[in-house]
């Protein structure tokens, strides 16, 4: 096998900020701004909406644009410019607030109906940037700059970054006072309006961020090693990932795609509410408990993934699988405090441990010359599936009561995700057990 070269230390900044700059924009998206919609409306049902939107356009946007940059054999320009523009969609967030909505359809429903509206829309357009720049030609970049020997550390320092994101993400939302909580004499509309300017200043700033990180990207990141693929077909490269022959070529890249799939059901089954579902126990410091969770599974993954390259990424794969079950069943029999902190301690560290050991598979088994096209074939069923079946099992299994930004009776986030979550994570075991005995059984690997 052929070893490449290591990293550097500029490689490893420009994919650590870049890298983590992502994440907070992701975070935002997938974790605050579900706060957000559900601080301005009280509905659970446009976080669903805007999961799923999001998961269309990312997939169809990253397979798009992951066979483009095959085809260029460019990545450097799409990160920065879909980074650059990414940004200024963050900040689009905040003009969708209830009190601009009542200026322009008046009080009741169909303000709130319109909230949901434009954030999706946001949502969408914000989606079709990021996932140019992060999801389609950053993943690639990475693969092409990385081997088999020093992929599951940056893998695991790379997973890491989104927990690292929502800590920074959190302390921003501290600076400007929001997520913000409910006054008890408060109702839903005045607290809506009350948290809306420090939302305001929030995304002005995370947005500002994202950009700035955009522009630096033209002079930071590494020069392009993809080779421009004149003689290739763009739909040709779209079509590689679901020809047979590609999977039968390809079996261990299918099979922990397979084992993704389930994971990452499990995954957002609970993450799109996670935050909402928090903030609801009273009794529980909300900051205090995300900080203890997030800072447990960081230190954890980081210590874990240190050691991956030397005992094996795969090796940690069921017990990532087992913390994520035994932490989602914590969360879901018990709701004292210190269930909650200790469950979701255990859930995310699994998560971040799971999503590090199948995302460097997956970047093992990837073709190198195929490295933007099979983004695409990556996306659907490691984001866009289980985007769609894991918000919409959790919506349909929540049973707690709620009451919108106008006291019309709704259905609000509660412990039944964790058990959708427990479900698929040991479905995600099956195809995990037959990775392992195909690689067993299979000793020579694709190298670059």
């Amino acid at each position: 096998m052929e070893q490449k070269e290591r990293l550097g230390a500029k490689k490893w900044f420009a994919f650590v900020l870049v890298g983590l700059i992502g994440q907070l924009a992701w975070a935002i998206e997938n974790n605050y701004i579900n706060l957000w919609v559900f601080s301005q409306s009280g509905k659970a049902e446009y976080i669903n909406w805007m999961t799923v939107g999001s998961a269309i356009v990312a997939t169809i946007t990253t397979f798009l644009m992951g066979a483009l940059s095959d085809k260029l054999g460019k990545r450097k320009i799409f990160i920065a410019g879909g980074y650059t523009i990414w940004g200024l969609f963050v900040f689009g967030f905040a003009l969708g607030s209830l009190q601009n909505m009542e200026a322009l359809f008046g009080n009741g429903g169909q303000a709130i109906l319109w909230v949901g509206i434009f954030n999706v829309v946001i949502d969408c357009v914000m989606t079709f940037f990021g996932s140019t720049g992060n999801d389609a030609c950053f993943n690639a970049m990475v693969t092409e700059q990385t081997n088999e020997r020093n992929r599951p550390f940056v893998e695991t320092v790379l997973s890491v970054l989104p927990l690292v994101a929502m800590v920074l993400m959190m302390g921003v939302g501290m600076l400007f006072g929001v997520p913000g909580e409910q006054g008890a004499e408060e109702s839903a509309s005045d607290f809506a309006a009350r948290v809306s300017s420090g939302w305001l200043y929030f995304f002005l700033v995370c947005g500002l961020i994202t950009t700035i990180v955009g522009v630096v990207s033209f002079f930071l990141l590494p020069k392009d090693l993809g080779k421009k693929e004149d003689q290739t077909n763009l739909w040709g490269n779209l079509a590689y990932g679901f020809k047979p022959s590609s999977v039968k070529e390809n079996k261990l890249f299918y099979l922990a795609l397979l084992s993704f799939l389930f994971f990452n059901i499990a995954v957002d089954s609970f993450m799109p509410y996670y935050m909402v579902y928090f903030q609801g126990f009273e009794s529980l410091n909300f900051y205090l408990a995300m900080g203890i969770i997030v800072g447990v599974a960081i230190i954890g993954a980081i210590g874990v993934g240190a050691f991956l390259d030397r005992i094996g990424h795969l090796k940690v794969l069921f017990p990532s699988i087992g913390g994520i079950v035994i932490g989602a069943l914590l969360l879901f029999f018990l709701q004292e405090n210190w269930a909650l902190i200790l469950g979701g301690s255990i859930l995310m560290l699994g998560y971040l441990l799971g999503t590090a050991v199948l995302g460097a598979e997956l970047r093992d088994q990837t073709p190198v010359d195929k490295a933007g096209s099979l983004q695409g074939v990556r996306m659907i069923f490691a984001v866009l599936l289980p985007m769609i079946i894991g918000s919409n099992i959790s919506m349909l299994v929540f049973q707690k009561p709620g009451l919108d930004a106008y006291g019309e009776p709704t259905k609000i986030p509660d412990q039944w995700m964790f058990l959708v979550t427990a479900v698929s994570c040991l479905l995600a075991g099956v195809p995990a057990f037959f990775l392992i005995k195909g690689k067993r059984n299979s000793p020579a690997q694709k190298c670059e």
